[in-house]
């Protein structure tokens, strides 16, 4: 009964970790309220809770063990709650408020981005560990397709509805105060003594690589589809939110069928979920209609399923048991980080071409995901310690 609680607890975190992404779909919509700030700008609302993920899921490893993980978790939700909450009251006031609501967002994402999977490994172990990484990607995904699916019929009413979703985090508030035990944290002569032999290996600085990278291309759909959806006349916000669900949704299944996958693919998973993914851009790009770009979300949600899980799975089984949080921390941050510089270093590649159209950079992460995927698949038998 108490581990059932447990996973309650941990997974109705989880099911929160992409709220997020509710931006992705009212990004044109942000533009058409503030005309005179630069589209770079507009999508820094989405880009800015990646950036603090970045920092907040480095430091949420070191900090699990001064301070009790619960606690880590109540801070983090209600940094969440306040960040969605001024979004929706003070968002059509001034663009320096969407900065700042996502920022509060940032923070509680990066933070339970990496507490989730640390108290996956606290609790549990071997095979039920490896289970409950998928099924912590399942609830993520699953989430995620609630909440990218309501936040847009809610902006279809009013732009900054789309916001409304942020209540979600009281209950699983709740939850989490009613069922996540207290953790002790280290004691200070413990923990002197850690940190003077603490240190990873290479291979979890080589999934890092793998995994920023891998961010800073998939990253890409998230940016541009809105913007995408309008200039193509396809449809408004509403219409972006639902192809973002089907992200979502193939992540979710994806994470239920998880451990199956795995089994088939086995050392090929990493590189096969990026190879998706790089096909899935590029039918946007050759193809360009509203079924190819659904089709593409649908990829994109597979390989976003099995690669990250499996990256932080291996980077937290090639090292010890207490360096299994700062592991998870390291690549967890990796991908928020390369979710950030995404739309900088994409952006700056697209204006080097004339005459290009959005269009352009989805063909640029294509075949950076492709190359990604070939770069791995080579270097994976001389790098990677154990099996996936």
């Amino acid at each position: 009964m108490e581990k059932k609680r447990i996973k309650l607890a941990i997974l109705s975190v989880a099911s929160l970790l992409m709220i997020s992404m509710t931006a992705s779909a009212i990004l044109a919509d942000i533009e058409q309220h503030y005309p005179n700030v630069s589209e770079t700008m507009i999508q820094m609302v989405l880009t800015l809770p990646a950036l603090l993920g970045v920092i907040f899921a480095f430091a949420a490893g070191p900090l699990s063990m001064r301070i009790s993980k619960k606690s880590l978790v109540i801070f983090s939700l209600t940094c969440g709650l306040s960040g969605g909450l001024m979004g929706l009251i003070l968002g059509p006031l001034a663009i320096e408020y969407l900065w700042l609501s996502s920022v509060l967002i940032g923070v509680g994402q990066g933070i339970n981005a990496t507490i989730t999977l640390a108290l996956i490994t606290v609790y549990f172990s071997g095979e039920e560990s490896g289970a409950m990484m998928g099924l912590q990607s399942a609830f993520l995904n699953g989430g995620s397709m609630v909440l990218l699916f309501t936040s847009g019929l809610l902006a279809n009413i009013k732009w900054n509805g789309a916001y409304l979703v942020y209540l979600a985090f009281l209950p699983v508030l709740v939850i989490v105060i009613k069922y996540l035990p207290h953790d002790q944290p280290l004691p200070a002569t413990q923990l002197k003594a850690r940190n003077r032999t603490e240190k990873l290996n290479g291979t979890v600085y080589f999934i890092a690589l793998i995994i920023f990278l891998f961010g800073s291309c998939f990253f890409v759909f998230q940016t541009n589809i809105a913007l995408l959806v309008v200039s193509k006349g396809y449809g408004d916000a509403t219409l972006s939110g639902i192809i973002n669900t089907l992200i979502s949704a193939a992540g979710m299944i994806t994470g239920f069928r998880y451990s199956h996958i795995i089994h088939r693919l086995k050392t090929m998973t990493i590189t096969v979920g990026i190879a998706v993914v790089g096909l899935g851009m590029s039918l946007i790009f050759f193809l360009g209609s509203l079924v190819s770009i659904c089709v593409a979300a649908l990829f994109i949600g597979f390989g976003i399923g099995v690669v990250m899980p499996t990256g932080i799975y291996l980077a937290a089984n090639v090292v010890r048991k207490e360096n299994q949080s700062t592991a998870i921390a390291l690549v967890t941050a990796a991908v928020n980080l390369g979710m950030f510089v995404s739309p900088l270093i994409f952006d700056w590649i697209s204006l080097q071409i004339p005459d290009s159209d959005i269009s352009i950079k989805f063909m640029i992460a294509s075949l950076c995901l492709l190359l990604l995927a070939v770069v791995f698949a080579m270097s994976r038998r001389f790098v990677l310690n154990k099996p996936q």
